[in-house]
């Protein structure tokens, strides 16, 4: 066998090397080249996690049906003033119940003293520390109950005032009259929490409506003391007065108002009604249109072409806000033109359209987040007379 050729010499040895080498090196470039363009792991995963969270639903998407009904259920069903001490009691309990589930929320709310024209009246259960400890005269006012939405930028001294009362009549568990009202005003607070807006917010609980709109007047004065010298403007004012009881039978609906022009009285039980006045209509109107973008199903019939407001329509608390100047409404289900359990021991849980009453509370979240102006969408003006589009006449909007 010949072996010759098994035989390398040294410059064959040389260039096996060499190659080998000009191998390795050449390896090398090549995984440098892939780790270049391979980006990091945790950059990855940096960008997947910006890409993953998604914008925040705007409030009336977030508002809860099932929450909305559970706040209604959770009011005491006695809480009067001037009757007897079960209701008064249910009515103090019903102050420090709804200023814990703010704070809960994550808010600061505010008792809003209503102490005049008779309003002291025996305390119920105990307060704060200095009250179980008796360090009172065992008297004490009642309390409006509130919290603050502050504005960012130039609009934040431009104020948006939405209320709702708290307190009903003796012997009716008042659940439209105002469960329904606070409810939506609750679940307003929550999907409104965190949200930064142009123009500041006041969400505002009324106490002793149903005895003379006590505490609305009350506050309104000290809000006029504000805007006097010049440390606040009002932009609008809306009271949320019973918002849950709905009919599709004929002839279901009353009017406190006649025909009048092109109104027509609407006759069936399927909307929820807003009354203002022709001064303010540059409010009532961006409002309505704001409702009915943030809930497209909400049917309304809105009444603000009268120049002085009669008297039917004037029994909330928006009235003591119309008397100092500031625009002001009334969204209601229009009460006793309607509802035969107004006032009444039938005005239960159970006799609430809960998806009707959802879909205004989602039009309310909805329609004070626009108007308050979220934060780099262009601001609605509310003040300037015929400022967007305005209705010639009164109508029925939506199906």
């Amino acid at each position: 066998m010949n072996r010759g050729n098994d035989r390398v010499g040294p410059g064959g040895r040389r260039g096996v090397v060499a190659s080998a080498l000009l191998g390795v090196a050449l390896a090398c470039c090549a995984i440098a080249a892939c780790a270049e363009t391979r980006p990091a792991p945790s950059d990855t995963n940096a960008d997947s996690r910006e890409r993953a969270a998604p914008p925040r639903p705007r409030p009336e998407a977030e508002l809860d049906a099932e929450r909305l009904m559970a706040n209604v259920r959770a009011l005491p069903t006695k809480r009067a003033a001037y009757a007897d001490e079960p209701h008064m009691e249910g009515l103090r309990r019903t102050e420090v119940l709804l200023a814990d589930m703010l704070r809960e929320m994550g808010h600061e709310p505010v008792m809003d003293p209503v102490d005049f024209i008779g309003s002291r009246s025996r305390r119920g259960p105990a307060l704060d520390s200095d009250d179980a400890a008796g360090n009172d005269d065992s008297r004490a006012p009642w309390n409006n109950v509130y919290v603050d939405i502050p504005g960012i930028g130039p609009a934040a001294n431009e104020w948006l005032i939405f209320g709702a009362h708290f307190d009903a009549v003796a012997n009716s568990p008042g659940a439209d009259d105002n469960g329904t009202g606070t409810a939506a005003l609750l679940e307003i607070a929550r999907v409104l929490k965190g949200r930064p807006m142009q123009r500041s917010v006041r969400l505002i609980f009324f106490n002793l409506e149903e005895v003379g709109l006590v505490g609305a007047r009350a506050h309104a004065l000290r809000v006029k003391e504000k805007i006097d010298a010049g440390e606040m403007s009002v932009a609008g004012m809306v009271s949320m007065d019973m918002l849950g009881y709905y009919s599709d039978k004929p002839n279901s609906q009353r009017s406190p108002i006649p025909r009048i022009g092109a109104f027509e009285p609407p006759t069936v039980a399927d909307f929820i009604a807003m009354g203002g006045i022709l001064a303010h209509r540059t409010f009532s109107q961006a409002l309505d249109r704001a409702m009915r973008e943030s809930a497209p199903e909400l049917k309304t019939v809105v009444v603000d072409f009268l120049p002085v407001a009669p008297p039917d329509l004037l029994r909330s608390d928006h009235a003591p806000f119309l008397a100092i100047g500031v625009p002001a409404v009334i969204v209601s289900d229009t009460a006793n033109f309607r509802s035969p359990h107004y006032h009444r021991p039938s005005d239960t849980v159970e006799t609430l359209d809960a998806e009707r009453f959802a879909i205004c509370a989602r039009g309310m979240a909805g329609a004070l987040y626009r108007l308050a102006g979220p934060i780099g969408e262009p601001l609605i003006d509310l003040a300037s007379p015929g400022a967007g589009e305005i209705d010639p006449v009164p109508t029925q909007r939506g199906e």
